[in-house]
């Protein structure tokens, strides 16, 4: 029996010490997101998370020293205030989708963002939540490069790329809650419930933090280093040609074919076998092609046919957007 166990531990112990690079890598760097977001007609409306912002008493928030919202221009009923004297409006998230988005990176190359057909045959590019910040999730078929190890990955692989929040400096370039006009108040009466007023809005070069994740057991495309060129010493070949009259139409190079008096020109072979490393035929260091069939499809479907199965998954929560100080769950 104790023999038996110790038989199934060395077993277990072996197997996993021959898979190291199992487990999935993942990726973390900077993008650039672009494309048109709109809310999937299936699914017009927002989120239960909210985002409280404060504001003056007039329901007006400021980034920078610009005004970017006042509660004033649609309904002075949207501004609360809470047990300690601060004003603020609450927003809620709303979920997009684009069929035309755009992913660019330092550690992306050859491909495109994975357009997933859904309902009516619709091209998805990334879909995601306007909460705090947008966050985009979606699919990138191509070359992943850790720069980590340096390692390229060939494949499809999960992306997240987060934005800029509503009140930083270069939230401007990201779809946020002021823009979508998400703003409610239940406690007012009558209540102001969240409607959809935006239909469409464009992202024009957002940054973004960037996940990507590389399957587990997915092996790099090339190796770091070739092996074949330790393979081919130079100095064991001048010392079998003399004593082997065959070595010449096996391995000799075409100059030589003639030359069976080699004393004389065992000489020379070293500095004709430098020529032997450009013979060699490295790995392939360029990443293999991507399928030219993703690339065919764009965003002429109509944008109204993407269903809500999209969103499942990707509402907001305090452990995923922004401070939980500032988003609040019905």
């Amino acid at each position: 029996m104790l023999s038996r166990t110790l038989f199934t531990i060395a077993l277990s112990f072996g197997i996993l010490g021959t898979h190291p690079a199992s487990a999935q890598i993942v990726i973390r760097s900077t993008g650039v997101v672009s494309g048109t977001v709109v809310p999937p007609s299936q699914n017009p409306n927002f989120n239960q998370g909210t985002t409280r912002v404060n504001t003056d008493s007039q329901g007006r928030y400021f980034r920078n020293g610009q005004l970017v919202y006042s509660a004033q221009d649609f309904n002075p009923n949207l501004v609360q205030v809470d047990s300690s004297g601060r004003y603020f409006v609450d927003f809620r998230g709303i979920p997009i989708v684009s069929t035309d988005g755009v992913l660019t990176s330092p550690v992306l190359s050859g491909g495109e963002l994975q357009p997933v057909r859904r309902n009516h045959n619709a091209p998805t590019r990334f879909h995601g939540t306007i909460q705090d910040e947008l966050v985009v999730r979606g699919r990138y078929t191509g070359i992943a490069t850790d720069p980590a190890t340096g390692f390229q990955y060939q494949g499809t692989f999960d992306i997240s790329g987060q934005g800029p929040r509503y009140s930083d400096r270069n939230g401007g370039t990201s779809p946020t809650v002021f823009d979508f006009r998400s703003h409610y108040n239940f406690s007012a009466n009558p209540q102001i419930s969240p409607r959809p007023t935006v239909s469409s809005f464009r992202i024009n070069a957002m940054p973004v933090q960037l996940r990507v994740t590389i399957p587990a057991g997915l092996a790099p495309v090339s190796p770091s280093s070739p092996t074949p060129s330790p393979g081919t010493p130079t100095t064991p070949n001048p010392g079998t040609l003399p004593p082997s009259p065959s070595a010449p139409p096996i391995s000799a190079p075409v100059p030589f074919p003639s030359a069976p008096s080699a004393p004389p020109i065992s000489a020379p072979v070293p500095p004709s076998t430098p020529s032997a490393p450009p013979a060699i035929v490295l790995p392939p260091s360029t990443p293999i092609g991507i399928d030219p069939n993703l690339s065919g499809i764009l965003s002429n479907n109509p944008l109204q046919q993407v269903s809500r199965v999209v969103l499942e998954g990707s509402k907001a929560s305090p452990r995923q957007i922004g401070p939980s100080s500032r988003i609040l769950l019905r």
